[in-house]
């Protein structure tokens, strides 16, 4: 075989293969975030609590996102949320919408304002700030973590404006005790 049909050779079985998108190389819009949430007494249980960027028009500084609960290969619930980054200090919080009908209000405004001594004079609430940390490697966010939000989804759940896809597939614990969002997630794959 001659050189040069080797060279056509190579070139044709690169120019045949398909392209493989490393999620890594992925635009930050497209981005596949995953936390495996399988319960551990359902061996069968495929849970997984999928978080991605939302489209829509928003300030440079915020980032719209969404929470999705997916069992059985369908979404079970979601939950929208803003990651609000400064751009002095470089620290970003997640901030969740209240259930509350026509609230403007977040969940942690919701939720510890009942906590909060209701015979206490009408002071403001504190906002209480789920940070959010991006775990990099080189120049790929492999880990998005954050702070207290599992124990803050449990203790707030019913204050969080999830919409419900498929009542039949929530779990018992969901329907008694609410919806638990992860403390982080894996970077998984790229939307197309």
């Amino acid at each position: 075989m001659k050189i040069s049909e080797v060279f056509r050779l190579c070139l044709a079985a690169i120019l045949v293969a398909p392209t493989i998108v490393n999620a890594g190389q992925c635009d930050r819009s497209k981005r596949v975030y995953v936390f495996d949430q399988p319960n551990p007494g359902d061996p069968g249980d495929d849970t997984k609590i999928i978080y991605k960027v939302r489209a829509g028009e928003h300030p440079f500084y915020a980032e719209l996102i969404r929470f999705e609960a997916w069992r059985k290969s369908k979404r079970v619930w979601s939950i929208d949320g803003v990651v609000t980054c400064s751009d002095v200090i470089p620290m970003c919080d997640l901030d969740l919408p209240s259930s509350q009908k026509n609230s403007d209000k977040s969940v942690s405004y919701e939720c510890f304002k009942e906590i909060n001594d209701p015979a206490a004079p009408n002071g403001s609430t504190v906002p209480f700030l789920i940070p959010v940390t991006e775990i990099f490697s080189g120049d790929r966010t492999l880990y998005i973590a954050f702070g207290n939000l599992t124990a803050f989804s449990m203790a707030c759940s019913k204050h969080m404006g999830v919409h419900i896809d498929r009542k039949e597939l929530l779990t018992e614990d969901e329907r008694k005790n609410g919806f638990m969002l992860p403390p982080f997630v894996r970077l998984d794959s790229c939307q197309e």
